[in-house]
Formats: C-alpha cells, sequence, structure tokens
C-alpha cells in the first residue's frame, strides 16, 4: 500500500526540478506512489539521460543536494529516465490533456502510469510553468 504525497514534498520536488534543470532540460517529472511499495518515487525524465551518462547524471542529483537536507526529498526516491521511457511519455499525454500551470494529480488505486499500477501519480506542468507554487 503506498502512502500520500504531501504539499510540502510537491514543493521539494519542483524546486529539486527546477535546479536540475540547469543541468539538463528536463521534459516532464512526477511523484509515483506504485500500488506494491511502501515508497514514492520522483521520476525525472530529460533526452538528455542515457544509458551513456545516467551515472554521472545521479552524481549530479547528489551534488544538487548536497547540503540540502529535507525530510520531504531523499535521492533514493529520484528515478532519472529518458523520455522515451513509458513512464515518462504516459506523464507527458496525461499533462498535456490539460496544461495548466499546477501539478496534475492523477490515478487511484487500479490505475497504472508507464505499466506501474499505481495508487496515484502527481505529474508537475512543464518546467517553464512552474514559478507558480504547486
Amino acid at each position: 500500500m503506498g502512502e500520500e504525497l504531501l504539499v510540502e514534498q510537491i514543493e521539494a520536488g519542483a524546486d529539486f526540478i527546477r535546479d536540475f534543470n540547469d543541468y539538463v532540460p528536463v521534459s516532464v517529472a512526477c511523484w509515483v506512489i506504485p500500488t506494491e511499495s511502501d515508497n514514492v518515487f520522483l521520476y525525472i525524465a530529460s533526452d538528455d539521460i542515457d544509458d551513456s551518462n545516467i551515472d554521472v547524471a545521479y552524481g549530479e542529483v547528489l551534488r544538487r543536494l548536497n547540503g540540502k537536507k529535507s525530510q520531504w526529498l531523499d535521492p533514493f526516491q529520484i528515478k532519472l529516465v529518458n523520455t522515451s521511457e513509458p513512464i515518462a511519455q504516459d506523464a507527458i499525454k496525461i499533462r498535456d490533456r490539460r496544461p495548466v500551470p499546477s501539478v496534475t494529480h492523477y490515478g487511484t488505486g487500479g490505475s497504472s502510469i508507464g505499466g506501474v499500477s499505481i495508487d496515484g501519480a502527481s505529474i508537475y506542468p512543464p518546467v517553464s510553468a512552474m514559478s507558480v507554487a504547486p
């Protein structure tokens, strides 16, 4: 059984995504609450992340989180993927159905995103629209 996302967690994710976007352009980002897990994950997708540089990109995650101790964001919650991955593709489709400058909440028990059964997901707007609080 998954957990619920808190406003503070969504805001911490938004701050990190804006910062990480300075490293690579973020195509889509979303919190995912898998049905069969007690964890929640922040997926960040970019065309510039692939198998050839994933280790360097995770190093950048650690570098950018260093010194920013937060109870709302742990580096082990972050999953970096290429925009071509099914979870990123589905998140883009869901986000773009109703483009709004705020977080789109999706799914309940029995839903899925990118082939992952979820209790819910929170999909961020494009980074350019994220100046509005999520």
